[in-house]
């Protein structure tokens, strides 16, 4: 396992950072919204039921705090130590 191949470029972290704020507006705006796509309804239930784990009550963590840990250890890498590790080698 190479973790510069992992950890991947600074286009990789771009574009998961996109992603990452591209998925919570997507949902924050349909948990907003009073009438939902028939489609999705179930899945707004589950989020607001805490049947699924978007929000874990008993511990306070949002999902979204892990996917934030895991974006911020990619940005550090890759911007702090990536170039120092790739000119060692």
């Amino acid at each position: 396992m190479n973790l510069a191949k992992e950890m991947g470029t600074r286009k990789d972290f771009y574009k998961h950072l996109t992603l990452f704020i591209i998925v919570h507006i997507i949902i924050n705006m349909l948990l907003r919204m009073e009438s939902f796509p028939k489609i999705l309804s179930g899945l707004k239930q589950s989020i607001l039921e805490g049947k699924i784990w978007f929000y874990h009550e008993g511990t306070g963590i949002f999902i979204t705090i892990i996917w934030l840990v895991v974006l911020a250890v990619q940005g550090f890498y890759v911007f702090l130590f990536k170039d120092k590790i790739e000119q060692e080698e």
